[in-house]
């Protein structure tokens, strides 16, 4: 799929099912917002992280919830993918600008070289709370924003 497709959230605690939704849609399945909500187990407070785990599996969508590094989230995991923003916000990961053995070399280097901590990245989030955007953050600015789990 060329493009990656975004829903928006239609109420305040919708932001899980929605970015499970996206993922779902990127992979050639199409689902109803109200049947992931039901999957989920939504509650007016919300989903929690089990309770996508549980929709994306009960669809055949293998999940981990893990705690990791910028590091590892640029070199390792697989995109698209959902984060826990902020500890309260559910957004889809689906692209970095520039993944390139140079940058993973240079967010290596990163943590000992104040040089390389002014280096700008770009990364594209779908956030089912408003549009797709791109982060052009330096390297020390994503760390403190991504603060995962």
């Amino acid at each position: 799929m060329s493009f990656f497709p975004h829903y928006l959230q239609l109420d305040s605690m919708d932001c899980g099912p929605s970015c499970l939704r996206m993922i779902a849609k990127y992979y050639g399945r199409s689902y109803a917002l109200q049947t992931l909500r039901d999957l989920s187990f939504i509650t007016r407070e919300g989903v929690s992280m089990l309770g996508i785990s549980d929709a994306a599996e009960s669809i055949g969508i293998h999940t981990q919830g893990v705690r990791i590094t910028l590091e590892q989230l640029v070199n390792d995991i697989l995109l698209p993918c959902i984060l826990h923003y902020n500890q309260n916000h559910f957004v889809v990961f689906y692209k970095i600008k520039g993944k390139s053995s140079r940058v993973q070399k240079l967010l290596g280097k990163a943590n000992s070289d104040s040089h390389f901590s002014t280096l700008n990245f770009q990364f594209f989030i779908a956030d089912p709370a408003g549009q797709k955007y791109v982060m052009d953050l330096q390297l020390s600015t994503i760390r403190q924003v991504l603060k995962m789990f």
